[in-house]
């Protein structure tokens, strides 16, 4: 099971005077159960990318190509039934909260299901636990809410109905520390528990580090990177020529190893160097 896209490029406003490529020849797969994390800086196609996954932007006269999810071909035919399989939630989701209770703006996507009134309970609490939303907030209005929580009724919101494939685009932007720790910790049980694929774009280099299994790097509509945490935070060099960085914590470690060549620059989380330093102070060896 995956979403597979083939060959995809795509333009804004063809055969205008406003012409933008925003993607060149993509050919990726996203299998489920996996955590990718995909990064790069603003413009590089990230967001056009991501709303290939769910049939925003179909391939048509603005974009070419093939997108299959879990082995059909995504058309305008089927384009309503594949996308129940992809959950999307877009930056700062809690604008899109409207409903009198938390309760129901869960509920609001259910409602096509026509699930008993008990399974809807179960789907909805189900829903909200995941997030970290207590039963005491369900009733109240959204709007009594914080911004971390709104964002977190905003997402269990597309999560209530169960898909396959998570995308998530910035869901911690605006956030503090804390209310970011949250969204990424529930992102990671849904995969852990669900099976649930999840695409993460973020900004933080920290975040994607810590938290993804696999790492897509962007650069002007096109793929420059695509491999494992510690082999694309490896490329410090590439990363910065095309504007990123790497993890402040890779940044301390590789200047260490530069003084100190026994001491691993393979550095990539803070766990990382928790190990790191253990080893050094037990006189093992710690590349």
């Amino acid at each position: 099971m995956s979403i597979k896209l083939e060959n995809i490029n795509c333009t804004y406003m063809p055969k205008t005077p406003f012409e933008k490529a925003a993607l060149y020849d993509i050919n990726i797969e996203i299998e489920k159960g996996e955590f990718v994390g995909i990064i790069g800086h603003t413009g590089s196609g990230k967001s056009t990318l991501l709303q290939h996954f769910n049939g925003l932007i179909m391939p048509d006269k603005k974009s070419t190509g093939k997108v299959y999810i879990d082995g059909e071909l995504l058309t305008k035919k089927n384009v309503r039934d594949l996308r129940k399989k992809v959950g999307y939630v877009f930056q700062y989701p809690e604008y899109q909260l409207f409903e009198e209770t938390v309760y129901k703006d869960i509920a609001f996507g259910l409602k096509k299901l026509k699930l008993s009134e008990q399974e809807e309970y179960e789907a909805i609490h189900n829903a909200a636990e995941i997030v970290g939303i207590s039963d005491d907030l369900l009733e109240r209005s959204v709007y009594d809410l914080s911004g971390g929580q709104k964002r977190r009724v905003a997402i269990a919101g597309v999560i209530v109905m169960n898909p396959d494939y998570l995308i998530l685009d910035e869901p911690a932007a605006g956030l503090d520390p804390a209310g970011k720790d949250e969204i990424l910790t529930f992102a990671k049980r849904l995969r852990d528990e669900r099976g649930t694929a999840v695409v993460l774009v973020s900004h933080s280099m920290e975040d994607i580090a810590q938290i993804s299994d696999r790492v897509i790097v962007m650069n002007e509509g096109r793929i420059v990177m695509d491999g494992k945490p510690s082999y694309v935070f490896a490329q410090k060099k590439e990363l910065n020529d095309i504007g990123l960085s790497v993890p402040e914590i890779t940044s301390l470690f590789c200047r260490l190893n530069e003084q100190y060549p026994w001491i691993s620059k393979e550095v990539y989380t803070v766990q990382d160097a928790v190990n790191v330093m253990k080893k050094l102070l037990s006189g093992g060896a710690v590349k």
